[in-house]
C-alpha cells in the first residue's frame, strides 16, 4: 500500500553494503531523501545515483541526507555501485523487506515503457559508464525486472513530506522538488 505525505516514515534498522549499521531513527532532526531503485544493474538507477552523488555536497550543506536502496544482493550492488563511490549509505535489499514496508510497486508495462521511451537516459548512462549494458540489464537483473523506483522526502520529524512512486523504470522525483526540499521548502 502506498505511503502518503503526513504519515511517519516506516522505521528501519539495516546494514549498508559496507557493513555499517543504519537506523532511520538516527536521522531524527535531519531532512532525508530515501531513494528506492531497481536492481543495481539498472542503468537508469545508476544514472540517477550518479546525479545524486554530484548534488550530494550541496544537499549535505543544506542539512539533507540521502539513503539509497537497491533491490539486489550485496555482491551485485558492489559490482555495479562501488565505482560510483557514493558518499551516502547504499542498502542492498534483495529480500524486499524495506521495499514492502514502503509499498514499492512493480509494473511490467512500466519496465518495458522505459526501455522503449527513455533511450536518451540509457545513452547517457552508457556515456557515464554506469549500470549494466542492455544485455546485462536483462540477464543480470537479480531483483524484479518489473520493479519501479520511488523517492520519499522525509522531514526532520520523520514524517513523509512527499511520497513519489515512479510510473516507469526511469521515472524518479524531479531534482527541482529535491532541491526545493533540501533548501528548506
Amino acid at each position: 500500500m502506498r505511503l502518503k505525505a503526513g504519515e511517519y516514515a516506516p522505521l528501519f534498522d539495516v546494514v549498508d553494503i559496507y557493513g555499517r549499521r543504519l537506523s532511520l531513527a538516527a536521522f531524527y532532526g535531519r531532512k532525508v531523501l530515501i531513494s528506492f531503485n531497481r536492481a543495481a544493474v539498472c542503468p537508469l538507477c545508476n544514472l540517477r545515483t550518479w546525479h545524486l552523488i554530484n548534488r550530494y555536497e550541496e544537499y549535505q550543506r543544506r542539512g539533507m541526507s540521502i539513503i539509497a536502496f537497491f533491490e539486489s544482493s550485496p555482491n551485485h550492488a558492489h559490482h555495479y555501485l562501488d565505482r560510483l563511490r557514493a558518499p551516502y549509505p547504499i542498502i542492498a535489499d534483495l529480500d524486499r523487506t524495506i521495499y514492502d514496508l514502503y509499498g514499492m510497486e512493480s509494473s511490467l508495462f512500466g519496465a518495458v515503457y522505459a526501455r522503449l521511451f527513455r533511450g536518451g537516459a540509457y545513452r547517457e548512462a552508457a556515456r557515464q559508464h554506469v549500470g549494466g549494458n542492455i544485455i546485462e540489464n536483462v540477464l543480470k537483473m537479480d531483483g524484479k525486472f518489473s520493479r519501479l523506483p520511488a523517492d520519499f522526502l522525509v522531514g526532520p520529524d520523520l514524517r513523509i513530506r512527499l511520497a513519489y512512486y515512479g510510473k516507469d523504470a526511469g521515472d524518479f522525483l524531479l531534482f527541482a522538488a529535491v532541491d526545493t526540499f533540501a533548501a528548506g521548502g
